[in-house]
C-alpha cells in the first residue's frame, strides 16, 4: 500500500513538473529572432520606412552595424546634432533628420555588436545614449502634443529597436539596465494604445507598423500586457492592413516599390512573434505573406534592388528575400527571369527570360493607379533596363527634407510620362507638402505574354485632369529580346501639343540631326528612334535632377515633342546600338482600326506589328490581319 501510495504521489510530481515545464513554454517573452541576429546585420533585418531610409543613407551611407558603431563613436551624432545632443534641433525645419535620430534606428548596432562580440563596452555606450536620450526627452503630460519624439511611428521605431537592444544584450546587461528598458516600454506602450489603437483604420503603412510594435511589447514584455489590450488591438489592426490595405495580388495600395520589403518584414514579423509566443494568427497571414515574396522577386531590378518609383528608395531585396525564404521554407530567386502583371496592384514587368547577358531586357510598366501621398504624378510610366543597366529610369526621390522632393521630384515633370499641354498634375506637382492622394483611373487594359513578345497597353482616359480631353493610350512591346516600341496613340479632335519624356542615367546622351535617333551612351547602348512623323516637331535635351545614393545628380532628359490638331500616333523604337542602326528600316501604316509596322531590321528577315485600336474588331495591314490587341507576323 505505501509503496502504491508513494508511486501515485511520485506521479502526481511528475505530471506537476511536466505542466509547469509546458507552462513556461506557452508563456510569452521569447524571442524569435537571434538566428537572424547572427547572419544579417540589423537595418538589413529590419528594413527602414522610406523616410528613415533616405536620411540614414545621407548621414551614415550604410546598414552595416560595425561602420555604424565605428562612425557613431567618432562623434557623427555631435557634429549633426550637436554636443550635448540636441534631440529637438531640426523638428521644424528639417523633420525627418529630426524622427531619424528620435528613433534611435542605431541603437540595436550597438546591441548586435555585443551579441556577436561579447564586448561589453558596446553595451555601455548604448545605454549611456539611452540614458541620456531618456533624460532629456521625459514623457509628461502635452509630450504627444508638444513633440513629435512622444507621438506617431516615433514611438513605435523605438519599442521595436530597444525590443531588439534588451534581447541582443539580455545576458549582458545589469538589473539597472534591464529596467530602465523595461520602464521606457511601459511608457512606449501607453502612447501606442493612445496613439494607434484609436485610430480609424486605414491603409497607411504607420499604422500596421505601430500594430506591430504593441506586438512586440505585448509578446516580448508580457508584464506590461496583462490585460492583453497591446496583443488584441495589434492582431486587430494587422488583420485588416493584411486584407484593406493589400490588393488580392500582393500589391501595396500605397503603390510604393521602396516601401515593400519594409512592410514585409511587418507581417513576417508578426508571423514570427505569434508562432514563438503561441499567438493565433489570422489565416491570410501567411498566404500574403507568399505574395509578398514573389512580389519583390517579380519587381526587382536586375541589381536585386526595388525600384526607385515614387517615395522609394533602392531597397535591396536580397536579405528580405532570403530571411523570407528560411521562414516559410520557399527558395524564390532575388534574380527573376519571368514577365508579370499584377491586375490589381496594376502594374507590370517585362523581361527577356534569359539569364544570361546577351539581349536581358526588363521593362516596368506603371500606369500611376494611385496619385498623391507617396505616389508620384509618373503616370503610364515606362522604365528600362537593357543586359543589366538602367537606359530609362525614373528620377526616383530624395530625402523628404528637401524642398526639391515637392518641387521636382513628386511631379510628372521627372517620370517617364507624357505632358499634353505642358500640363502636370496639380496636387503632385505643386507646392504643397503633402499632396492629397487620388484614385486614378489610369490601368492597364491588355497584356500579352508570349513566347516570341511581350505587349502591354496602358489608358489614361480623357477624364482625367492632366489630359486636357485627351484619351492616351501607351501600348509597349518587347519584340523577341531584339527591340522594344513604345507606341503612344491620342484620341482627340483638337490641337495639343504632347511632350514624350524620357529620363536616363547621367551617361552622354547624342541626336542625329538627319533621321533623328537619339544615342544613349554607356555600358549598354540604345538608340531612341523616333518613326517619321510630321508631327514631331522638336527633340530636345535637358539635364534634370535625379537623386543616388544620398545626393541628387543632374542626367539627361529626352523631350520629343509633337504638335497635332487631331489624333496623333507617336512610335518610339527602341533599339540596342550593338546593331548596325543604319541598317534599320521602319515603315509606318494607320488606319481606323489600328496602326501596323513593318521593321527591316540588320539581319535581313522582315518583321510586321500589327496593334489594333481598342474599338476595333481587327486590324489588316501589310497583308496580314488580327483581332488580338497586338500580334508580331516573321517573314524572310
Amino acid at each position: 500500500m505505501y509503496s502504491i501510495a508513494y508511486s501515485y504521489k511520485k506521479l502526481i510530481v511528475f505530471i506537476g513538473f511536466i505542466l509547469f515545464t509546458c507552462s513556461l513554454f506557452s508563456q510569452k517573452g521569447n524571442f524569435p529572432f537571434y538566428d537572424f541576429a547572427g547572419i544579417y546585420n540589423f537595418g538589413d533585418i529590419i528594413p527602414k520606412d522610406q523616410g528613415g531610409k533616405f536620411v540614414q543613407v545621407e548621414l551614415l551611407n550604410t546598414e552595416n552595424d560595425a561602420i555604424i558603431v565605428h562612425k557613431i563613436r567618432n562623434g557623427l551624432l555631435y557634429e549633426k546634432f550637436g554636443n550635448p545632443i540636441n534631440w529637438e534641433m531640426y523638428e521644424k525645419t528639417e523633420l525627418e533628420t529630426s524622427v531619424w535620430i528620435n528613433r534611435l534606428y542605431f541603437l540595436p548596432s550597438f546591441a548586435r555588436m555585443y551579441y556577436i562580440t561579447k564586448d561589453k563596452s558596446y553595451l555601455t555606450d548604448m545605454m549611456g545614449i539611452l540614458n541620456t536620450w531618456i533624460k532629456d526627452n521625459p514623457r509628461v503630460p502635452g509630450s504627444e502634443k508638444r513633440t513629435f519624439n512622444w507621438r506617431d511611428m516615433q514611438v513605435a521605431w523605438r519599442s521595436i529597436h530597444l525590443s531588439w537592444c534588451y534581447y541582443l544584450a539580455k545576458d549582458g546587461l545589469s538589473s539597472e539596465d534591464k529596467a530602465t528598458i523595461e520602464n521606457i516600454q511601459k511608457e512606449h506602450a501607453a502612447v501606442l494604445l493612445s496613439w494607434f489603437a484609436r485610430q480609424p483604420l486605414n491603409d497607411f503603412n504607420h499604422q500596421s507598423h505601430g500594430a506591430l510594435a504593441m506586438l512586440y511589447l505585448s509578446c516580448l514584455f508580457p508584464e506590461i500586457d496583462k490585460e492583453g489590450e497591446l496583443e488584441s488591438n495589434a492582431i486587430r489592426i494587422l488583420t485588416h492592413h493584411m486584407i484593406s490595405a493589400h490588393y488580392k495580388d500582393g500589391g501595396n495600395m500605397e503603390q510604393m516599390f521602396g516601401y515593400y520589403p519594409f512592410q514585409t518584414a511587418i507581417f513576417r514579423d508578426m508571423l514570427l512573434l505569434c508562432t514563438a509566443n503561441n499567438i493565433e494568427y489570422p489565416s491570410e497571414l501567411v498566404p500574403l505573406l507568399h505574395k509578398m515574396l514573389t512580389y519583390m522577386s517579380d519587381f526587382a531590378q536586375p541589381d536585386e534592388t526595388m525600384p526607385p518609383v515614387n517615395d522609394s528608395y533602392e531597397m535591396t531585396i536580397i536579405p528580405s528575400v532570403d530571411i523570407l525564404n528560411s521562414v516559410l521554407k520557399t527558395n524564390v530567386s532575388t534574380k527573376s527571369t519571368v514577365s508579370a502583371y499584377y491586375p490589381d496592384t496594376q502594374i507590370a514587368v517585362m523581361r527577356s527570360g534569359k539569364v544570361e547577358n546577351k539581349n536581358n531586357w526588363y521593362i516596368l510598366l506603371n500606369p500611376a493607379k494611385r496619385i498623391g501621398s507617396h505616389a508620384h504624378a509618373g503616370r503610364l510610366g515606362v522604365y528600362l533596363w537593357y543586359n543589366n543597366k538602367p537606359v530609362l529610369i525614373d528620377a526616383g526621390c530624395s530625402n523628404y527634407d528637401k524642398p526639391i522632393k515637392n518641387s521636382w521630384y513628386r511631379t510628372s515633370m521627372a517620370h517617364n510620362t507624357v505632358l499634353i499641354d505642358a500640363t502636370q498634375d496639380a496636387e503632385s506637382s505643386s507646392d504643397a507638402e503633402y499632396a492629397k492622394k487620388r484614385d486614378t483611373e489610369n490601368h492597364i487594359t491588355d497584356w500579352l505574354d508570349k513566347e516570341n513578345y511581350k505587349y502591354c497597353r496602358m489608358v489614361s482616359p480623357y477624364s482625367d485632369p492632366t489630359n486636357c480631353n485627351v484619351t492616351w493610350a501607351r501600348n509597349i512591346a518587347l519584340i523577341k529580346d531584339e527591340f522594344a516600341v513604345i507606341y503612344d496613340c491620342f484620341t482627340t479632335k483638337d490641337a495639343h501639343s504632347y511632350e514624350i519624356l524620357f529620363h536616363t542615367p547621367p551617361v552622354e546622351v547624342l541626336t542625329d540631326s538627319d533621321d533623328k535617333p537619339v544615342m544613349i551612351k554607356g555600358d549598354s547602348p540604345i538608340s531612341l528612334i523616333p518613326v517619321k512623323s510630321d508631327a514631331l516637331s522638336s527633340i530636345n535635351i535637358t539635364n534634370e535632377y535625379f537623386y543616388l545614393n544620398g545626393s541628387d545628380y543632374k542626367a539627361p532628359m529626352i523631350n520629343f515633342t509633337y504638335k497635332s490638331g487631331g489624333n496623333l500616333n507617336a512610335v518610339t523604337v527602341v533599339f540596342p546600338e550593338s546593331g548596325d542602326i543604319s541598317r534599320l528600316k521602319v515603315e509606318k501604316t494607320e488606319s481606323d482600326q489600328g496602326l501596323g509596322l513593318l521593321i527591316d531590321t540588320e539581319k535581313g528577315d522582315k518583321k510586321i506589328l500589327l496593334f489594333k485600336n481598342i474599338d476595333a474588331k481587327e486590324v489588316k495591314m501589310y497583308g496580314e490581319r488580327t483581332g488580338q490587341p497586338f500580334e508580331l507576323f516573321e517573314k524572310r
